[in-house]
């Protein structure tokens, strides 16, 4: 058994030529968990999102991988971003590694909840239950656990906007206790959104237009499994600071070159970033027009992440996000890579 990722640059939307021949290449019967993460261009409101997971699971339904199979779909390919999917797939194929940590992947699903229940702070119970169902999946234990990635469905009535974000602090925070990272007593209606001091390190939270219930993937390494394939994480405290990723990317056994660069930067197959920015919107302690009305913040955000990540890693295929919150430090980033071992 052993994890494979393959990355298909999408040619629109609901492209799935790519997603096609890659399954025809691992061999569908070999499958046995499927974890997507694509990242396509347009917008909100435009059916993107929507468009995208209807012809993944389309395609999927048509092999039977519909049930063992979760998805987390964004928009946003600001600057120098490459429309494009990472495909992680749990292969049987009778590898194992004598005992090494090597990369594994669980996934789960729960009930469709009620929609006032989302943001509540009770509903960290439920999404613990469906991350710790996912690990159990995995085989992994919550300190194996390098990152746990949650969809939740977003609030349909009300405030959608600040009600989504507090079903995502939910989320995380109810996936941070799953981890053992969070203590269930400090979660609170009063603490979510507003306790700058509770915040997970270890996992990343969306909502989707098309999401009915929660979707958890977990991402770890666990002794035995197959494949040449490692997960690290780390959480920055701002923006712009690469250090922490670079000093998680070498306990991860890269190396820094003569100029203090990433060597062999083609081995970091995946780089799934979540970045915020402080509420003043200021970086260094300068002001800047992050929050100026006209552009969303989270375009300038997801705009600095691509040409932060094509410097750091010489690519533009890195799954950027905004707004992790309660998944770190405010105004920081909480980060997950995949590396192929040396």
């Amino acid at each position: 058994m052993s994890v494979k990722l393959a990355t298909l640059v999408l040619a629109t939307a609901d492209d799935t030529t790519g997603l096609e021949r890659q399954l025809a290449d691992w061999g569908t019967k070999r499958i046995r968990r499927l974890a997507l993460l694509y990242k396509v261009e347009g917008e909100y409101e435009d059916g993107s999102r929507e468009r995208a997971r209807a012809a993944v699971f389309g395609v999927l339904a048509r092999h039977g991988l519909g049930g063992q199979a979760e998805m987390v779909t964004v928009v946003g390919c600001e600057g120098l971003s490459t429309p494009f999917g990472h495909v992680l797939a749990d292969l049987d194929d009778g590898t194992a590694t004598n005992g090494a940590r090597r990369l594994a992947i669980g996934v789960a699903r729960g009930s469709p909840p009620a929609d006032g229940d989302l943001d509540r702070a009770s509903f960290k119970s439920h999404v613990a239950a469906v991350v710790e169902a996912a690990m159990a999946d995995a085989g992994l234990s919550g300190a194996d656990v390098v990152t746990a990635i949650v969809n939740t469905p977003q609030p349909a009535i009300g405030d959608k906007g600040l009600r989504g974000r507090k079903a995502r602090a939910v989320a995380a925070l109810g996936a941070g206790i799953a981890l053992g990272e969070i203590e269930a007593a400090r979660v609170t209606d009063a603490s979510v959104l507003t306790d700058a001091s509770l915040f997970t390190r270890r996992v990343q939270t969306f909502a989707g237009p098309t999401v009915k219930q929660i979707e958890a993937i977990v991402v770890g390494n666990r002794a035995g499994a197959g494949g040449d394939l490692v997960a690290c994480s780390a959480v920055t405290d701002d923006l712009t600071d690469m250090r922490p990723l670079k000093r998680m990317l070498t306990a991860a056994g890269l190396a820094l070159d003569a100029d203090g660069e990433i060597a062999a930067r083609d081995r970091v197959v995946a780089m799934i970033l979540k970045s915020g920015v402080p509420a003043d919107g200021k970086i260094h302690g300068l002001r800047t027009t992050l929050f100026t009305p006209g552009l969303p913040v989270e375009k300038h955000v997801r705009g600095a992440q691509s040409g932060l990540m094509a410097a750091l890693l010489g690519t533009t295929c890195a799954f950027t996000t905004f707004d992790p919150v309660q998944q770190c430090p405010v105004g920081g980033s909480a980060a997950c890579a995949i590396v192929q071992t040396g």
